[in-house]
C-alpha cells in the first residue's frame, strides 16, 4: 500500500476514532472478490444448483456471492461469455440493490460506465419499461454497451451526455434514478492504490460541487413520487452526508427514505454536521475493517407527490412484427416470435439501410442527444442474413429454429469461443444459434457438410 495523504489520514482519525488502527490494518489485507448473478437470464435458485464459484453470499445483495480468486477464475468460464453473471466489487452492489426498481419502470443510471449497476437495474426491469444508461465519456460507454449486451438487456438506451442536456429532454420522466457520482475514491485506496495520488490533485473539495450539480439535474428528471439513490465510493463527509444535507435543503420535497439494515451496513454520520440531522443516520456506509468490501456510501431518497410531467413519445414510429411479415424480408418465424416477445411496452423494429434493430418502447423523442446505442441490433439483410452478436446473447435455446447447444464442461464451447471451426454430425444450413447449456453465446453458419463456420464476435474471443 502506498503512503496515504496526511490530510486524508487526519480526516479518517476524526471519522473512526479508536477504530482507525483497524482501518489501516485492513488496507494490507487482500480485497474481496465477488460476482452478481444476472437474474435476467437465470434465477438465483437455478444458479445455486450449478454450485459454481460460491464461497459465501453477500449480505446486502440477494444475488451476490463472494468467490476465492486464488482457486477460481470466473472470467474464464463459458458462463461469463453467456452473461450469466457480472464480476463486481461487493460493496458496489449496494446502490442498485437498494433502488426499488419494478418491471415497467422508467429508470436512469446517470453515471453508468462500465455497467455494473446498469446491468443489475436492467435485470430488475425484466425486459419491461426503459433503462437509460448515461456516461459523459463516449470512450467509457464502449464497456457499458458491451456489458449491457452480455447481460441480454434489450430495453436499454446508452447516451453520452451531460446531465444538463439529459434534463432538457427528460423533465419529470423517470420513476427511479441512480446517481453513482464521480468522487475522490477514498474507499478504493486498497483496491486501487494509485487513487491515493489522484486524491492530492482532486480531492473532496473538487468533487463536492460537481456532485451537487449532478444531483440538481437528476432532481429535474425525477417524477414526483419517484425514488433516487445517491452513492459514492468515498468516506468523505464533505462528499457524502454534506452533499445529501445540501440536496434535501435545496429541494425540500426530497426526503431520505429508510433502508432495511443489512449485515455490514453502518449508519451515516450526522454527528459530524452542524445541524446533527438524525435523518442522515439512514444513509449507508461500508468500511473495509467492519465487513467484506471496499469503502462505500449510499442513500435512498424519495420525491414527494404522485403526478409527473408528460413527454413527447416516439410510439408509432418504425415497424411492428405484423408489418415486418408483410415485407419481403425472409426472417425465421422463431426470430419474429422472439422479437415480438422481447418488444414489450411498444418496442418496434427500425430499418436503417440494410440493418434491422429493435428499439425500446416508452422512449421519448431524444432530440439531439448523443445516443450511442439503443435496444437490440437484430440483423443485417442481404443475400444472406447476418445475425447480430447481441441478439444471440439475448436468446436462449428454443428461440431459434437451428440451435447448437454445447455443455459448459466440454472442450467444444471453448474452441467455439476462441473462434475455431466446429464439426457436427448434423447437416446444418444457414444461421445456427450457439448456446452453452441453453444460453445463447453467438452464431455459426452451416453449409450442409457438418462443418460450421464460426461467427463468434472476433473482439470478444476467449483468451
Amino acid at each position: 500500500m502506498n503512503k496515504l495523504p496526511e490530510r486524508f489520514c487526519e480526516n479518517m482519525k476524526g471519522l473512526l476514532g479508536e477504530e482507525y488502527p483497524e482501518y489501516i490494518q485492513s488496507l494490507s489485507e487482500k480485497p474481496c472478490t465477488a460476482l452478481r448473478i444476472n437474474t435476467r437470464k437465470i434465477s438465483v435458485t437455478q444458479w445455486l444448483e450449478k454450485g459454481l464459484f460460491m464461497a459465501e453470499a453477500v449480505s446486502w445483495a440477494a444475488n451476490g456471492f463472494y468467490y476465492n480468486s486464488k482457486e477460481q477464475t470466473p472470467s474464464k468460464h463459458p458462463y461469463y461469455y453467456a452473461g450469466l453473471y457480472y464480476i463486481q466489487e461487493p460493496s458496489a452492489m449496494v446502490p442498485a440493490s437498494i433502488l426499488p426498481v419494478s418491471a415497467g419502470d422508467k429508470v436512469l443510471d446517470l453515471c453508468a460506465a462500465p455497467g455494473g449497476k446498469a446491468t443489475e437495474l436492467g435485470a430488475k426491469l425484466n425486459g419491461q419499461g426503459l433503462l437509460v444508461a448515461n456516461d459523459i465519456s463516449v470512450s467509457r460507454t464502449r464497456a457499458l454497451v458491451k456489458n449491457l449486451q452480455l447481460a441480454g438487456i434489450c430495453n436499454a438506451v446508452v447516451t453520452a451526455e451531460t446531465p444538463e442536456r439529459l434534463a432538457a429532454v427528460f423533465p419529470g420522466y423517470f420513476d427511479k434514478i441512480l446517481v453513482d457520482a464521480p468522487c475522490s475514491g477514498e474507499g478504493m485506496f486498497r483496491r486501487e492504490p494509485g487513487m491515493a495520488k489522484d486524491w492530492l490533485e482532486k480531492g473532496p473539495e473538487y468533487y463536492a460541487p460537481l456532485q451537487k450539480q449532478i444531483l440538481g439535474e437528476a432532481y429535474k428528471m425525477l417524477k414526483p413520487g419517484g425514488k433516487l439513490v445517491y452513492s459514492t465510493c468515498t468516506f468523505s463527509v464533505k462528499e457524502d452526508e454534506e452533499v445529501v444535507q445540501w440536496f434535501i435543503t435545496e429541494y425540500p420535497d426530497m426526503q431520505i427514505w429508510p433502508v432495511k439494515r443489512q449485515e455490514g451496513f453502518s449508519d451515516g454520520m450526522p454527528g459530524l454536521l452542524e445541524d446533527g440531522s438524525s435523518d442522515l443516520k439512514n444513509c449507508i456506509r461500508i468500511f473495509p475493517h467492519r465487513t467484506r468490501g471496499e469503502g462505500h456510501f449510499a442513500v435512498l431518497l424519495q420525491k414527494e407527490g404522485q403526478n409527473f410531467l408528460p413527454t413527447k413519445s416516439r410510439e408509432g414510429l418504425g415497424l411492428n412484427v405484423k408489418e415486418l411479415k408483410k415485407r419481403q424480408v425472409s426472417l425465421p418465424e422463431a426470430l419474429l416470435g422472439f422479437i415480438e416477445k422481447a418488444g414489450a411496452f411498444g418496442g418496434r423494429i427500425e430499418e436503417k439501410g440494410d440493418a434491422l434493430s429493435m428499439r425500446p418502447g416508452m422512449l421519448p423523442d431524444t432530440g439531439n442527444l448523443r445516443v450511442v446505442y439503443q435496444g437490440l441490433p437484430v440483423c443485417e439483410l442481404g443475400q444472406k442474413i447476418k445475425m447480430s452478436h447481441p441478439l444471440a446473447l439475448a436468446m436462449k435455446s428454443g428461440d431459434f429454429e437451428q440451435t447448437l447447444d454445447l455443455p459448459a464442461d466440454g472442450g467444444e464451447i471453448i474452441r467455439y469461443l476462441k473462434g475455431e471451426t466446429l464439426l457436427t454430425e448434423c447437416p446444418y444450413r444457414g444461421n445456427i444459434l450457439v448456446c452453452v447449456d441453453g444460453f445463447g453465446v453467438g452464431w455459426a453458419q452451416g453449409n450442409g457438410s457438418g462443418m460450421l463456420k464460426n461467427k463468434y464476435h472476433a473482439g470478444w474471443r476467449y483468451q
